[in-house]
């Protein structure tokens, strides 16, 4: 598994060491994805998942959920607004994980959106897919040697098991495109872990969401973090922020929010 467990004195320091670093950059290029253990404390993924499951509004009657558009098989996605509880830093920009991002991302990278894909009991296993098309279709062998360019990052808001649906991802197979023809060629692992961990992948990355076995509906939170120069056209437009909300953001972490600032220049220019 390309996974780790941050100690007790790196969770205490908010910093990862130099080693752990270099380990955990190490494995998310090799594997196209990594695991984090431990990275969030659970009082916050606890408040996440309260506000969260008021916002959803699942009816059990119906089978359900009121909000988001459903992608699948009882499957859904909801976009999530950077408002209170779900404006913590620790969430979008925990200096635990930061440096890692930044050194598979570059110093300038900005976040993409925020959402939450739900499957509800009885959903069926997602299609295997990759989360954007090849850079260079006329040349895939370039498209799949340049550094990573975008990165969805995953926050389980409940404990996720093999039979609530973990997700399921095929190494290094962001180093091919495609890979339907080659699929036996690549190892599949599945991500799963406690309330508290993460998961992230390259957007090249092959995955896919698992069957939901369970009773209890299972939610995860996703972000996108990309280089700043790169611009999703394929998938919704899930960066989400009101005016008040922006205007208390540090100055690092406006720049985390590039898009929105430009956003908010072009309203500001035009009042």
């Amino acid at each position: 598994m390309s996974g780790i467990i941050l100690s007790g004195e790196e969770i205490r320091n908010g910093k990862m060491d130099d080693n752990t670093l270099k380990m955990a950059k190490h494995f998310f290029e090799a594997s196209g994805f990594l695991k984090i253990e431990n990275l969030f404390p659970k009082e916050l993924i606890h408040s996440l998942a309260a506000a969260y499951e008021k916002q959803i509004a699942f009816d059990p009657e119906t089978e359900a959920l009121q909000t988001g558009v459903q992608v699948s098989d009882k499957r859904y996605i909801t976009p999530i607004s950077f408002t209170s509880p779900f404006n913590d830093p620790l969430l979008y920009a925990n200096p635990l994980i930061m440096p890692l991002l930044e050194k598979i991302l570059g110093p300038r990278l900005i976040l993409g959106g925020l959402g939450a894909v739900t499957a509800l009991p009885g959903a069926e296993a997602q299609h295997v897919h990759a989360d954007y098309r090849c850079l260079f279709e006329e040349e895939m062998g370039i498209s799949c040697s340049v550094p990573t360019y975008a990165i969805t990052f995953a926050v389980p808001l409940v404990d996720i098991d093999l039979v609530n649906g973990p997700t399921k991802v095929w190494k290094a197979s962001h180093k091919t495109y495609p890979i339907e023809q080659k699929m036996q060629a690549y190892d599949m692992e599945l991500l799963s872990g406690p309330v508290g961990s993460c998961y992230f992948w390259d957007y090249r990355t092959f995955h896919a969401g698992g069957s939901n076995h369970s009773e209890k509906v299972r939610s995860l939170l996703y972000m996108s973090y990309t280089r700043c120069w790169f611009k999703d056209f394929f998938n919704p437009d899930l960066l989400h922020m009101e005016r008040e909300d922006y205007d208390t953001l540090s100055n690092d972490h406006k720049n985390l929010f590039l898009s929105l600032r430009k956003k908010t220049e072009k309203s500001l220019s035009k009042n």
